[in-house]
């Protein structure tokens, strides 16, 4: 069972004068406000101190992933072949999200390998790095660029959503019939401990800036607005300095401090005013949601053609060097586990500690939606009591952030009623755990809605 942070009222963990940090850089809009959500100790402090780092890779293995999802690219590279950072290793056709090497050297093997946070072992092309980390020619989209040649191009980038379910960026982009008059960024990072997004806005601001103003003049969107949560100021300060120099409409604004601020149908609701239904996409209320290091990714595609071969992870929790290291796909957790020098021998948080999980297999390398490491330890991640029965007090009702309600939905689960389950919403459910958080109880609340969803709802059996 995920053992979540605990509960406590933030006081003290944000800057005093977070209010007007707010009232400077949000701008009101009508209806905003949504129900429900918890405040929750951040312990971002323990890795936001230092900038982004990177580690040599001579001597390094790397296993980078050929699937993504249910997207399955095909090799195309051979055993022995010396391989550019960058360069193709793993293509498909339509829809499909293109592979490529994280560093320069030598292909040793294509074989399987354990990406940190997924299930299943996945194919993948196994590199020898020679150290070197030489760069293939930069590949540039086409002109002028279109929609559809911008989707097309974000799949042969090798570019996924790094905010948390990582969904094919192409598809995402090209999946637009309806009009678009908004781009929303989501810079919340509202998971306690995660600071790569932070880090990332603070560092490289005026890149995310360029790329959120590109995508606005390739769809024609006349607002962009990049959301955050007050705790970062830093970040919110970069931004609105990165944006003098654009003359796109673009605004920085203040999200609600609670968790799960940065819930695409929340977002979208603080952002808009507009409410984003179960099962609707954003593109159907006219907006277009990325998260912030996906927009930074899809920045360096198009206006460096560089793909993406590295994402931001956090180390964090029991650890004696936190902070973020810049990791190239398909590198190894113990490497990045050596560099944070975890204490202890606890268990590893894949992951904020709200949805996450617990690292399964110890040779398993960063995948692109690998966000963080911690290093569990009782004081910051203090074990859950027994389960006990339900006393009916309601607080899940209360905090869930889509109006549901968890214990009919848990009831749902156990007896295996899909009609039920139908009923109750269990797909609305963004399984953010804030139900699991609160419950006094200790039910198993978030965890039997996500195995519901994958077992029940979807057919997929161990």
């Amino acid at each position: 069972m995920l053992l979540a942070t605990p509960l406590r009222f933030a006081r003290g963990m944000f800057p005093a004068n977070w209010h007007q940090l707010s009232s400077i850089f949000s701008r009101s809009t009508a209806n905003t406000a949504w129900r429900g959500g918890i405040k929750l100790v951040g312990h971002k402090q323990l890795s936001n101190q230092r900038p982004i780092r990177t580690l040599s890779l001579a001597g390094q293995l790397v296993a980078v992933p050929l699937q993504h999802g249910r997207s399955l690219a095909e090799p195309c590279v051979r055993i022995g072949q010396r391989v550019l950072k960058g360069e193709v290793i793993g293509r498909g056709g339509t829809a499909i999200v293109w592979a490529h090497a994280s560093t320069s050297g030598t292909v040793v093997a294509i074989d399987a390998c354990h990406p940190a946070d997924g299930d299943q072992p996945l194919p993948a092309v196994h590199i020898a790095a020679d150290g070197q980390e030489r760069w293939a020619p930069p590949r540039f989209p086409p002109h002028p660029l279109t929609v559809p040649a911008l989707a097309e191009f974000a799949l042969q980038m090798g570019l996924v959503g790094l905010g948390g379910a990582g969904f094919p960026t192409g598809i995402k982009l090209a999946g637009t019939a309806h009009p678009l008059d908004m781009l929303l960024i989501n810079g919340a990072e509202c998971e306690p401990f995660l600071t790569c997004d932070d880090r990332l806005m603070r560092e490289r601001a005026a890149d995310i800036v360029a790329a959120a103003a590109l995508l606005a003049k390739v769809y024609g969107i006349t607002q962009v607005r990049i959301g955050i949560e007050p705790n970062k100021p830093q970040a919110m300060t970069a931004l609105q300095q990165a944006l003098v120099s654009t003359d796109r409409r673009i605004e920085v604004h203040a999200l609600p401090l609670r968790y799960p601020a940065g819930g695409q149908p929340l977002l979208v609701k603080s952002l808009t005013g507009r409410t984003l239904a179960p099962g609707r996409l954003p593109a159907e209320v006219g907006v277009l949601v990325l998260n912030v290091a996906t927009v930074y990714a899809l920045g360096r595609a198009l206006l460096h053609g560089e793909p993406l071969v590295s994402r931001i992870v956090t180390l964090s929790g029991a650890v004696t060097s936190p902070g973020n290291i810049e990791a190239p796909i398909g590198l190894s957790i113990s490497t990045l586990l050596a560099a944070a020098q975890p204490h202890g021998t606890g268990d590893i948080q894949v992951g904020g500690p709200m949805m996450g999980r617990v690292l399964a297999n110890s040779a398993a390398v960063v995948s692109k939606t690998t966000s963080g490491l911690l290093a569990r330890s009782e004081s910051l991640f203090p074990p859950r009591a027994a389960t006990r029965p339900c006393i009916r007090c309601n607080r899940c009702v209360d905090v869930c952030p889509m109006a549901l309600r968890p214990l009919q939905l848990l009831s749902a689960c156990e007896q295996e009623n899909r009609a039920l389950l139908q009923q109750e919403k269990l797909t609305a459910c963004i399984e953010c755990g804030a139900c699991s958080q609160v419950c006094p109880s200790s039910l198993p609340l978030r965890d039997s809605f996500r195995h519901a969803k994958r077992t029940i709802w979807l057919g997929v059996r161990p």
